[in-house]
């Protein structure tokens, strides 16, 4: 029967190599569209700290994408969802570029619809240390808040908000932001948390009370298998736990985004760029 089978495919092989061509192309050509569409999730955050409605927008893993000339799609979608905080969680640019200015450009429009605080991604930690890189100056000449390892108190709607940012990874949480953190968490105000890597809070920051802790960095897990959820993230491996969406770990929320864009050789499948939507509210 394997002869049969051979016999047939030697016969029918070149129209069996253009379906599946076909088959292929009409995926990637399915995926390149679905690249140009964002994703918008809504989660809703309950706490008696807050005593009126505050809306957060969550951008994450930019990587210099652009939808749309000078990211006019993005700007438009984000206006229309009305925050009262635009948060950046890092990886906007990418650390191979030098060229920045897709960060700038989006940040300068950002700023107009509402406030913008930004955490650093490892390819803003890496391009400041490694390739003395001015992206936090010229992030905060256009009026952005950078919280690199540092927090800001801030009112809004009658409710203070304690807005940080955790600038390192697990492995260099001890050595340097140990020490920022520890003097951040003692506040008792609304305790909001900008911070790119999820998988601090697989050995790190769980046992820590955060109000609402926002994430990146794992690209929803890249490739994503219906019904299973993300294939691979960096720092947590294949089908890694936290890559995306909403979870309760310890006594903190931890919202992570999918993000927007892509610095991999594989591409995003199945994968919709996202913007989160956070509103925080007492009932």
């Amino acid at each position: 029967s394997m002869k049969k089978y051979f016999e047939l495919f030697s016969k029918y092989k070149w129209r069996i190599i253009a379906v599946i061509l076909i088959i292929v192309l009409a995926v990637c050509a399915f995926n390149l569209l679905n690249q140009s569409e964002i994703d918008v999730t809504f989660y809703q955050v309950r706490s008696d700290k807050v005593s009126d409605n505050i809306r957060i927008v969550v951008l994450a893993d930019l990587h210099l994408k652009e939808f749309g000339k000078d990211n006019i799609r993005l700007v438009e979608q984000i206006d229309k969802l009305t925050p009262d905080i635009i948060a950046c969680v890092g990886d906007m640019n990418n650390l191979k570029n030098d060229d920045y200015s897709v960060v700038t450009n989006l940040c300068e429009k950002l700023v107009n619809i509402a406030s913008v605080y930004y955490a650093l991604g490892n390819n803003e930690y890496e391009a400041k240390l490694f390739k003395d890189s001015n992206i936090t100056k010229d992030l905060k000449a256009v009026g952005v808040h950078v919280l690199d390892d540092a927090s800001e108190i801030v009112d809004i709607k009658d409710t203070k908000l304690n807005i940080g940012g955790l600038s390192q990874g697990p492995e260099q949480f001890e050595r340097y932001g140990h020490q920022f953190f520890d003097k951040y968490i003692e506040e008792d105000y609304f305790k909001l948390l900008l911070v790119h890597y999820p998988d601090e809070f697989m050995g790190i920051l769980e046992d820590y009370p955060i109000d609402l802790a926002l994430c990146g960095h794992a690209h929803g897990g890249q490739v994503r298998i219906p019904f299973v959820g993300g294939l691979y993230a960096t720092g947590q491996g294949f089908f890694p736990k936290l890559v995306d969406g909403f979870h309760q770990i310890g006594n903190s929320n931890v919202i992570i985004s999918r993000g927007l864009g892509s610095s991999h050789i594989i591409p995003r499948i199945n994968n919709k760029p996202e913007l989160c939507v956070v509103d925080l509210c007492w009932y």
